[in-house]
């Protein structure tokens, strides 16, 4: 589902760079419980990258560097269960080199570091909740609300993230459509490890400030055709060929319910988590299931097409021109 133990690594897109890349951590409050959360965010920058270490862990950028002047577009990211803010930094960075401000939202109650709600009611309402309120704390922070288009908001989510995004996309979700896929789950699916309580309890949380989404092997089985029909802007959906978590005809039924076909591409010899950045073969071992990738599948290769992929479709679908940025 996207658990994920290296909270600090952050991997350099291999990329060309357009610029430095920024990055600071924000507090915002959580609307289930009013406790604090927590989001990163990344962005272009003229303040020259240093190395910055967190944890065991090394990368580079201006920590604290102002934002590039300008009107930027901007980017929500949500993790899979269990996950971290950190998940994707090289897709979040290889955006900010694009010019986009990226906020990847930490979820309180279903991280790495605090997964209370796996599973629960109160995962799958409080998700949706969170990513909406760290977007309307972004757009208030006196250092970057000057400088971010409301108007050109676009989202990715990955796993259970995928499902975040998609509620605030307009998706109703049904949570007892979870309870009745895990009765007879699909053979060798190991989503119901989760645990997903019994409830009839329906999310429907639409945040119209998103105007395009990325969706990478999302949870899907809390959708019907009527519960996506509200979904109504432009998306591109993965699928990973050998996902081990999420089975395929949970993200097809997403393709096929949309209103609108998406972009969809699935992912060849991809496990689930080769959306999660490579990580260092030197630490693979302690990070666990994260790390690892079917035998042949070139998780770094990827990721420089993905990137790629994902920049240009916000390019499109947010109507970002490239002269400017």
């Amino acid at each position: 589902m996207g658990w994920m133990l290296v909270a600090g690594v952050a991997i350099l897109w291999a990329g060309a760079a357009a610029a430095e890349v920024g990055m600071r951590a924000l507090a915002f409050t959580d609307p289930a419980d009013g406790g604090i959360a927590r989001a990163v965010v990344w962005y272009p920058t003229d303040a020259p990258e240093t190395p910055v270490r967190r944890g065991p862990f090394a990368f580079r950028v201006a920590e604290g560097g102002p934002l590039t002047e300008g009107r930027h577009p901007l980017v929500m990211l949500s993790h899979g269960s269990g996950g971290s803010a950190f998940g994707h930094a090289d897709t979040a960075m290889a955006l900010a080199r694009r010019g986009y401000v990226v906020a990847a939202v930490h979820h309180r109650g279903n991280a790495f570091d605090g997964d209370r709600d796996a599973g629960t009611e109160r995962m799958w309402r409080n998700r949706p909740a969170q990513l909406s309120a760290a977007l309307d704390h972004v757009l208030a922070d006196p250092d970057l609300a000057g400088r971010i288009d409301g108007d050109r908001v676009g989202a990715f989510g990955f796993s259970a993230g995928g499902y975040t995004v998609l509620v605030a996309a307009g998706g109703v979700a049904e949570l007892g459509r979870i309870a009745d896929h895990c009765r007879t789950p699909p053979d060798g699916e190991r989503f119901c490890h989760l645990g997903n309580e019994e409830t009839p309890g329906r999310v429907e949380a639409r945040d119209p400030r998103i105007r395009a989404a990325v969706l990478a092997a999302p949870v899907g089985v809390p959708f019907s055709k009527d519960g996506l029909a509200g979904v109504t802007i432009p998306m591109r959906l993965y699928r990973a060929e050998r996902d081990e978590q999420i089975a395929a005809s949970q993200v097809e039924g997403v393709r096929d319910r949309l209103p609108t076909p998406p972009e969809y591409e699935v992912v060849g010899d991809a496990g689930h988590f080769a959306f999660l950045m490579p990580v260092p073969a030197a630490i693979a071992a302690e990070v666990g299931p994260p790390a690892q990738d079917p035998p042949g599948f070139d998780r770094a290769a990827f990721h420089e097409r993905l990137n790629t992929e994902i920049a240009d479709f916000f390019d499109r679908a947010l109507a970002i021109g490239r002269q400017g940025r």
